[in-house]
């Protein structure tokens, strides 16, 4: 009898283990609080790396806001799909909508409007330049996310580190799961902030804002043609590409295979 009632905990315990959340799928939806606080923006030849045209070194004091842990999945696009409330993104060549493995990839292709419209349905919104750029360098304006050294490798980004005679993305053609390289994290938590996509932000792109930024909570010119991206992609091969200081322009039709997003939001 007393072996019987042992068995019978035993599976009960295995059904509640197995059943309970412990087992359920990430949702990679979690959010990271970056404190208020001065940074630095923009590069500087003492960085050691090109600077573009456009990153007139500036400071920066921004309030206290969230920012996604991870960038945007096909999971939690596709749950925005389901909804209604988002197009789906593009197809095809490098674009991985619709692949098996995609899941738990960041969402690629996808338009400056598309970006925006999983952010609303999440009751969030996409970042400023300015945040993005503090979630990703911290308070001490770093060159990577994890610091000023060492150099980009495949130990931190999902990038091209083995040259011409390799795939990219680590060797595997595409991008990698969001936060498969723990070890790039910013000093805030912040995964993939390098490699594997650039983001789009919410700022319209000027070549002369950085000279002529707010000091407070900046938010990007008033109109533009184009819009700001932040980051490097799953193609990038030398550090200068993926340094924190890069920026680019890009229309909001655009839909390129390494494009995606992350959302933010205010704490109140």
């Amino acid at each position: 009898m007393k072996l019987q009632q042992s068995v019978r905990l035993a599976a009960l315990a295995l059904t509640v283990i197995f059943s309970g959340p412990l087992f359920a799928e990430p949702q990679y939806k979690e959010m990271v609080t970056i404190p208020a606080g001065e940074f630095e923006m923009g590069c500087k030849p003492s960085d050691g790396v090109y600077c573009v045209p456009g990153t007139t070194p500036h400071k920066v004091y921004l309030k206290t806001y969230k920012i996604d842990k991870y960038m945007v999945t096909f999971d939690r696009f596709q749950a925005c799909i389901d909804a209604g409330k988002c197009t789906k993104p593009f197809e095809g060549a490098a674009c991985n909508y619709g692949e098996e493995f995609a899941g738990n990839h960041p969402a690629n292709c996808i338009t400056y409007k598309q970006a925006e419209d999983v952010c609303h349905f999440e009751g969030k919104r996409l970042p400023t330049e300015a945040e993005w750029a503090k979630a990703a360098r911290g308070p001490k304006s770093t060159l990577y996310p994890w610091g000023n050294t060492p150099a980009p490798s495949c130990e931190r980004v999902v990038m091209n580190d083995k040259g011409f005679d390799k795939l990219p993305g680590c060797g595997s053609g595409t991008t990698q799961p969001v936060g498969s390289k723990p070890e790039g994290a910013s000093t805030y938590g912040v995964m993939d902030m390098a490699g594997n996509l650039f983001q789009w932000t919410s700022d319209w792109y000027s070549e002369s804002y950085f000279g002529n930024s707010p000091y407070k909570n900046p938010k990007g010119p008033d109109y533009g043609e184009k819009k700001v991206l932040r980051g490097s992609g799953w193609t990038a091969r030398y550090p200068d590409e993926i340094a924190m200081t890069v920026r680019f322009d890009y229309a909001p039709d655009g839909q390129g295979y390494v494009v995606g997003a992350r959302c933010a939001n205010d704490t109140n």
